[in-house]
């Protein structure tokens, strides 16, 4: 399965930065170690995006959080001195007190850097899904910019 994803990810990679959003998600409904296997394959920088963002946030009053996010985003992908990231881990992006659209604010970065995302949910090819409707940290994007890759 590696051996694939690593081969899908290579071709879009090869004609991604024709597009205005330069991002892949990379979608699986169960946690595997894929994404960050392709990242060292590659020898591409890999963000842990709960941890890194987290790490800024704890310092902001819980009220403020949301204001910071998209900025502190920005700062740890630019952090990471390289135009290819392949960001693992969002899951933070769904919080209701950050307030945010984990697809726009992907969507923003991506047009500066190409970014690999891995998605933890579900895709008919067209829209992303996390979490079940009734939960809290549902989120559902009919339509993104970017490429969608399901395992």
């Amino acid at each position: 399965m590696e051996d694939t994803l690593l081969y899908k990810i290579e071709s879009e990679l090869k004609s991604i930065h024709m597009r205005r959003h330069q991002l892949l998600f990379v979608v699986s409904e169960s946690f595997n170690r894929d994404i960050s296997f392709i990242a060292k394959q590659i020898g591409i920088p890999n963000i842990n995006l709960n941890y890194e963002l987290s790490k800024v946030l704890k310092n902001i009053p819980a009220k403020k959080r949301h204001r910071n996010v998209s900025n502190s985003l920005k700062q740890i992908v630019r952090e990471k001195n390289s135009t290819i990231l392949v960001i693992d881990h969002i899951e933070i992006l769904y919080d209701p007190q950050l307030q945010q659209d984990p697809v726009a604010l992907l969507e923003d970065i991506s047009r500066n850097y190409t970014l690999i995302v891995s998605w933890s949910g579900k895709t008919n090819g067209e829209n992303l899904v996390y979490a079940d409707q009734d939960h809290v940290e549902y989120y559902k994007r009919d339509k993104t910019d970017g490429v969608i890759l399901s395992q």
